[in-house]
């Protein structure tokens, strides 16, 4: 494409090269924020720009840029304001492209001069298309670029350019403020369900001989507001015991964070704390944070451990102040929330405070009680009655029974329960399915209704099958469960070294690639004695 400059246009065949570039930043956004940021880039380097910027007013009158583009980078708030405001205004009252140039000395204003403009135009957004946002959709808005480097012809060819590339970035603008109203409906939607439903009663949950020490500590808790730590395998019920504890204690509403899916601090910051609308680029609508959310009630922080280290320092000051600010939050008073917070981790706590994966004053700060639920394998009397309760929540209306064939089953000490609840839940489940299918009237479950693949076990190989061994029915020779292990454990290990090697060692990347939390990576590395250098 031929260079702009002073004595330059662009030719026919460079605007179509140009246009093509731009429709296809209108595709399909794949749930992506960026594709203003996309446009903005294309926009830019089509027609020689060094800037090209994106200012919204709300209906409020509050007016800001939102998206600011140089070189395919952000630029800065600083950098944002660094523009020809007076352009900007002509434009948006005048509903038309505007420009400026440096070659027209009577054009010339104090921004320009001052921020080394030498060519600018602001054409306005589409209002119509704007408003497909809703209540709180942008009121309008202008679409900008200038020209640092060299001078440009303030051309009418070129603004009739800009001025349909707003036309485009106003359709664009529109589906972004209704994917993103979308999308945070369905957040505030999941966060109400999430306290709308009911938990386990307490009682229920710490029924058994094996949890005495647990139920003094809970009912110490109860008197309490300080902070909670519930640590446990997966599946031991650590988020159920949360749940029923808010309820017990009447810390209502109950909101769950799970955050480990991010190593972004604005990202994290934004669910937590929330954001006001145009607080970074893309920010079309204001977000209420989760703690926000949780005001007067209880805070359900899901493995802790998967907080990325450098975001633990936010949820640090909030615990030991209680106040916190959204991003884009401009007042001088910081906002407020009053919660218990409940975490959750079946990480080794103590371990990770050692080798500084979770910092030692944020596990000071929300250990105030350290409530540890054992797993299933440590409570084998108990799962006959674990069943039942089980069975009764799932159907209410028919009296399940058990027999003494699946009691014994349940009880044997050839099954692990790696699983616990879950693993527990799925036996159930299947074990009814079956007693159902054979007599719809079936009110009992034997260990005639369990396939040994439930518990663990699975069938053996088609050819040379192994004599049976002298333990609960369907369950493998313990020979065979260890051999099985450590072959699974092999594949694991050659699994994660592949990871890393296609990932030059960056463990953030291997775990993404793996669909693991970064710190479930390293405490899987940590147990095999892998670093990056093993690779």
């Amino acid at each position: 494409m031929r260079e702009l400059s002073a004595e330059a246009e662009l030719d026919d065949r460079s605007l179509w090269l140009g246009w093509q570039r731009l429709l296809a930043r209108l595709g399909p956004t794949d749930g992506r924020d960026g594709s203003a940021d996309d446009f903005l880039d294309a926009l830019a380097d089509v027609v020689g720009a060094d800037r090209a910027m994106l200012l919204v007013t709300w209906p409020d009158g509050t007016s800001v840029p939102i998206n600011g583009r140089a070189a395919g980078r952000a630029l800065s708030a600083r950098e944002r304001e660094q523009l020809t405001r007076t352009l900007v205004r002509e434009a948006e009252q005048t509903g038309r492209c505007v420009s400026f140039s440096a070659l027209d000395a009577l054009s010339s204003t104090q921004s320009a001069q001052a921020f080394g403009i030498l060519a600018a135009f602001a054409a306005p957004l589409e209002a119509r298309a704007l408003q497909a946002g809703g209540d709180d959709a942008i009121s309008r808005g202008v679409l900008y670029v200038d020209f640092r480097e060299r001078t440009h012809l303030a051309s009418p060819r070129l603004a009739e350019f800009v001025s349909a590339a707003a036309a485009l970035l106003s359709a664009l603008l529109g589906q972004g403020q209704r994917l993103q109203k979308a999308r945070e409906e369905l957040r505030v939607e999941r966060v109400r369900s999430v306290g709308a439903s009911r938990a386990v009663p307490l009682e229920q949950l710490l029924r058994g001989p094996s949890l005495e020490t647990l139920r003094r500590d809970v009912r110490a808790c109860l008197r309490s507001d300080q902070p909670v730590l519930i640590t446990g395998e997966s599946g031991t019920g650590k988020t159920e015991l949360a749940r029923a504890l808010a309820e017990a204690s009447g810390r209502l509403p109950v909101v769950r964070a799970t955050l480990g899916g991010s190593d972004d601090l604005n990202t994290i910051s934004s669910e937590l704390f929330g954001h006001e609308k145009g607080a970074f680029s893309g920010a079309l609508g204001k977000r209420v944070g989760l703690v926000e959310f949780a005001h007067r009630g209880t805070l359900i922080f899901d493995e802790i451990l998967n907080l990325p280290r450098h975001a633990q320092q936010l949820l640090l000051d909030f615990t030991q102040f209680g106040t916190y600010r959204p991003l884009g939050w401009e007042r001088p008073e910081p906002k407020e929330s009053r919660v218990r917070l409940v975490c959750a981790t079946n990480g080794d706590l103590d371990a990770a405070v050692a080798d500084g994966r979770l910092r030692a004053d944020l596990y000071y700060r929300i250990a105030g009680f350290r409530l540890h639920l054992p797993p299933l394998r440590e409570r084998r009397a108990e799962l006959p009655a674990l069943a039942l309760d089980f069975l009764s929540r799932i159907e209410p209306g028919r009296r399940w029974a058990i027999d003494d064939s699946l009691r014994a089953l349940l009880t044997a000490d050839t099954w692990t329960w790696p699983g616990n609840f879950r693993q527990l839940e799925v036996v159930l489940r299947r074990a009814r399915d079956r007693a159902l299918e054979a007599d719809p009237e079936a009110d009992c479950l034997g260990a005639a209704h369990v396939d040994a693949v439930d518990l663990g076990g699975r069938a053996s190989p088609p050819v040379a099958p192994a004599p049976p061994a002298p333990s609960t029915e369907g369950a493998p020779a313990w020979a065979d469960l260890q051999r099985r292990r450590e072959e699974l454990e092999l594949l694991e290990q050659d699994t994660i070294r592949a990871a890393l090697e296609r990932n030059g060692g960056v463990v953030s990347r291997a775990a993404r690639e793996l669909g693991l939390p970064r710190t479930s990576l390293l405490s899987r590395m940590a147990s095999f004695g892998l670093d990056k250098t093993s690779a």
